[in-house]
């Protein structure tokens, strides 16, 4: 558990001097203090931390994200192309995909992928069905979406993420914890 919240600790330090784009004594004050308050605001969470991953799921990941960026970078010029030079034309579409990503997190990767991807929006995401609704700016980049190969990875990670889940079940770990700290169960069920 220490371990954790030391890893927690010095991640949200770093994050902090990467986004204050200095390091000085005040930035680095200011951030240790707001990084140990956010890990003893959170320590009650612990178990709810991710579990560190191992290298066949960092490989995946690292993978995923090199994808995304090369994606990122492909509807930049496909955007730019069709507002520019109107090819193809901008004709916005609202379409309705029905991915088969059975986790909430996965879900959630999904809509944000979109959401950073130019051209498109994820405008709303059924939790009971996991039916997406996303606005593209073109027929073509649609279509395109319903076959867009993050789905799959998004799968895959879904996949590592279960066989882990179940291992650490099998070993008498923390029933329902994933290994990135999401709970298998729905979270609108502790509602009622």
């Amino acid at each position: 558990m220490r371990k954790r919240s030391l890893v927690l600790f010095a991640l949200l330090l770093v994050f902090w001097l990467i986004i204050s784009a200095e390091v000085d004594l005040q930035h680095v004050l200011a951030g240790t203090l707001l990084s140990l308050l956010t890990v003893l605001f959170w320590q009650d969470l612990g178990s709810r931390l991710p579990n560190t991953p191992n290298i066949k799921e960092l490989l995946r990941l690292g993978y995923f994200l090199a994808l995304l960026v090369g994606y990122i970078i492909q509807a930049n010029i496909a955007v730019a192309k069709t507002l520019l030079f109107s090819d193809p034309p901008a004709k916005p579409v609202f379409m309705i995909m029905e991915p088969s990503i059975e986790s909430n997190w996965g879900r959630v990767l999904l809509a944000t992928c979109i959401a950073i991807t130019p051209g498109t929006v994820t405008v709303d995401v059924d939790p009971e069905t996991g039916r997406f609704i996303v606005h593209a700016l073109t027929e073509k980049t649609g279509i395109d979406l319903l076959y867009w190969r993050i789905i799959n990875e998004i799968k895959k990670l879904e996949a590592c993420t279960q066989r882990r889940t179940e291992h650490v079940v099998d070993n008498g770990g923390t029933n329902g914890i994933g290994s990135f700290g999401t709970s298998t169960s729905d979270y609108r069920s502790n509602s009622h």
